[in-house]
């Protein structure tokens, strides 16, 4: 077991650790490299666990303490808190818990967990860069309702238009001005004007 400054964060950074580091599966295929805090929170360490790698409840978070593995609540973090039952193995998903403190020896994410030494004796997993799902969807919920706002008002506009356009030639063709000066516009062939009229359901007298 040995304290390290950086955790996998995904499956790649995981696999080269495991390399590193020298770990094997256990009985069921499942990788035994760990990457944890301990339980102080006075540093992470990484090390080969010799169990079998079982399932977790949501709203825990693994810890080392005297080579076992623990669990501490983080039901309470700001965001990051695993959601669902995982398994031991997939500590690289949720970076939150081993984003920690150790100058106050607390989860930074905590609420109660000071943040105010600007990084200073901090675990090098950046809060900022740990994605709130309930952020992401969200943000991408508000630009898909603006992209169908900015359609909306394209076709409207586009058919306000055209139905500008028809009136217009109905105007002209009503004053017999279809060549003339005062409908510069629309001096286009009869088929065209035909055509505009058609897509609006109005018949060229």
């Amino acid at each position: 077991m040995r304290k390290t400054d950086f955790c996998p964060r995904s499956m790649t950074e995981l696999e080269n650790a495991t390399k590193a580091l020298g770990c094997s599966s256990d009985i069921y295929g499942n990788n035994q490299y760990m990457c944890l805090p301990n339980a102080e929170k006075t540093s992470l360490v990484e090390f080969c666990f010799d169990g079998l790698m079982g399932m977790k409840e949501k709203g825990y978070c693994l810890e080392v303490y005297e080579g076992s593995l623990t669990t501490k609540s983080c039901e309470n973090f700001l965001f990051g808190c695993p959601n669902e039952p995982w398994r031991n193995y997939e500590f690289y998903k949720y970076p939150a818990c081993q984003a920690i403190n150790i100058r106050d020896k607390c989860y930074r994410l905590d609420p109660s967990c000071s943040t105010d030494n600007n990084g200073i004796n901090e675990s090098n997993v950046e809060v900022s860069k740990i994605q709130d799902p309930i952020v992401i969807y969200s943000v991408l919920g508000a630009v898909i309702i603006l992209l169908i706002t900015i359609i909306v008002i394209l076709l409207w506009e586009r058919n306000t238009l055209k139905k500008g356009y028809v009136h217009l030639i109905q105007s002209c063709q009503e004053e017999n001005f279809v060549l003339s000066s005062h409908c510069p516009h629309i001096n286009n062939t009869r088929e065209e004007r035909r055509n505009v009229l058609q897509s609006q359901g109005v018949e060229e007298e």
